[in-house]
């Protein structure tokens, strides 16, 4: 990302009407109906839209407003300032700006950013708090995933677009779930794109999978991934409450459900696939992990 430019802040500009611009506003009684909807009543959207090539575009909002508001840069350069820092945006690249915060937003001059932009709120909007950045955050991926995320904004753009019914509404704001956790959790949302992800622990568990039908050891697995077996247990542990090796035995199990239920296989020919020698510690495991053991398992699908 190129360096902040805190230089030709704006005084005035155009702020909603750009050629080929889409956007929907909620009125109250629609937020209300939301507001009270058990499915979604604690996370829902107030107002969505598209700016292309958005020349002059400039917001200046003394007090803030009681949603957050998410812009997706998809081309072109713009800025945001929160107190008085200024904060870039790039292509693919994205910023929240928390509810009640007094901020500005404007398009560069000369390259005008082209932005999809979202207000959401409710009471588990805040439980994402964490995650909204104080700087732009870049969520570089393949194009397909960039196209996926836009796909998303578009497909409630034209429900909304197309009438206000309840159906729609509800439509909307469950998707808007899935639209947020893209931003949010941009290694998760790649990897279930079908793209590996790069940290140490995306790295592991792919390791794992790759070695489903072997055994593996802490030592294996950290000299894999290039870090102390320490450091590995430690932030494996940190990031999904699980050691290592029972994160693998898990993977492991859950694979052993799957040939139990998919295939004309024995217990103990099941045992050896994963790699376990002794098929009465591996139906031992089987038991502490997923309740049954695999005998009585097998008579509970043939039930």
């Amino acid at each position: 990302m190129r360096k902040e430019n805190k230089k030709k802040i704006p005084i005035k500009g155009k702020m909603d009407t750009f050629q080929g611009d889409r956007s929907v506003v909620l009125s109250r009684k629609q937020i209300l109906f939301i507001k009270k909807n058990p499915k979604f009543g604690e996370l829902y959207l107030t107002c969505i839209g598209f700016y292309p090539h958005a020349k002059n575009h400039y917001r200046k909002r003394k007090y803030g407003i009681n949603e957050h508001i998410l812009i997706y840069c998809i081309s072109g350069y713009g800025h945001v300032k929160i107190g008085d820092k200024v904060h870039e945006l790039s292509p693919n690249s994205y910023f929240i700006i928390k509810s009640r915060i007094p901020h500005s937003y404007w398009s560069s001059d000369k390259r005008p950013w082209s932005i999809y932009w979202i207000h959401f709120s409710g009471k588990r909007s805040e439980y994402f708090s964490e995650l909204f950045y104080d700087s732009a955050y870049n969520i570089s991926s393949p194009n397909s995933h960039k196209d996926k995320r836009i796909s998303m904004f578009t497909e409630i753009l034209t429900v909304l677009e197309s009438g206000f019914k309840h159906e729609n509404l509800e439509f909307c704001n469950l998707t808007l779930g899935s639209l947020l956790a893209s931003f949010f959790f941009p290694e998760t949302y790649k990897t279930a794109n079908g793209v590996s992800g790069t940290s140490p622990i995306d790295k592991a568990i792919f390791f794992m999978q790759k070695n489903i039908n072997n055994s593996l050891s802490v030592g294996e697995i950290a000299k894999h991934v290039n870090l102390s077996k320490s450091h590995l247990s430690r932030i494996f542990k940190n990031n999904s409450g699980s050691s290592p090796i029972d994160y693998f035995i898990n993977l492991k199990m859950q694979e052993a459900i799957r040939l139990l239920s998919n295939q004309n296989l024995r217990v103990n020919e099941v045992a050896f696939n994963l790699g376990y020698r002794d098929p009465f510690y591996f139906s031992r495991l089987f038991k502490k992990n997923i309740g049954v053991s695999p005998k009585v398992f097998l008579k509970m699908k043939k039930k």
